[in-house]
């Protein structure tokens, strides 16, 4: 027999995450049509007096134009993030540590880190992601991917867990370790905030590898 209590909590959370996500497409539409507007009539603005004036050419300002655009698009700015890294279930770096000999002592902190999905993790709808922040990894109020056991701190999804997941050697991350080798674990650092709406960290490297050992990251 059914519970309605529990079915109604997993119709209100599905109702949350579905809010989360079309704030995130709100936000972004306000974002967008507000600098777009801006930078239109400015553009057109300056354009027209510049030419009219004959300070610069048509093509003089076809030729800047196209340099700004191409330095606009490297601005660090919210955006919608997915990596293609290939086939994680053939994947030949896989990191091999025995976690579950050293959890006791890291508290696997590395489930609190934030990443981006693959297209093959977003395709097997297993592993879930922020709808405030596509295609992040979803954590939850304790700052933990939601996947993570809050009681042995173990991955539940484990044979289905994320490629970045595969790729993540915690061995020279001082976040987690003073010595790896030793067993001495770094001090905890306090649960982090959950991440704004449509304001996911930019840069996947400076969050998901280890600072001593940097990974190379996929392509979006």
């Amino acid at each position: 027999m059914s519970n309605p209590q529990s079915e109604e909590g997993m119709v209100d959370e599905e109702r949350l995450e579905l809010e989360r996500g079309l704030r995130f497409a709100h936000v972004m539409l306000m974002v967008g049509q507000s600098q777009g507007n801006e930078a239109l009539a400015g553009v057109m603005a300056l354009a027209d007096l510049l030419v009219s004036n004959g300070v610069i050419s048509e093509e003089e300002f076809v030729a800047y134009r196209r340099r700004a655009s191409e330095q606009v698009g490297q601005m660090a700015q919210p955006r919608v993030r997915l990596a293609k890294l290939g086939d994680k279930y053939n994947e030949p770096k896989t990191a091999e540590i025995d976690c579950a000999a050293r959890i006791h002592l890291c508290q696997a902190r590395c489930c609190s880190f934030n990443f981006y999905l693959t297209v093959q993790d977003l395709d097997e709808g297993v592993a879930k992601w922020d709808y405030g922040n596509p295609y992040w990894i979803k954590h939850e109020a304790d700052g933990y991917c939601t996947h993570c056991d809050p009681q042995s701190r173990s991955c539940t999804i484990h044979p289905q867990r994320p490629h970045v997941c595969r790729l993540y050697d915690c061995r020279n991350d001082d976040r987690i370790w003073i010595d790896f080798e030793a067993r001495i674990p770094a001090p905890v650092e306090p649960p982090r905030k959950p991440i704004p709406i449509a304001l996911a960290e930019p840069d996947l490297a400076s969050d998901l590898f280890p600072r001593a050992a940097q990974t190379p990251r996929g392509e979006e």
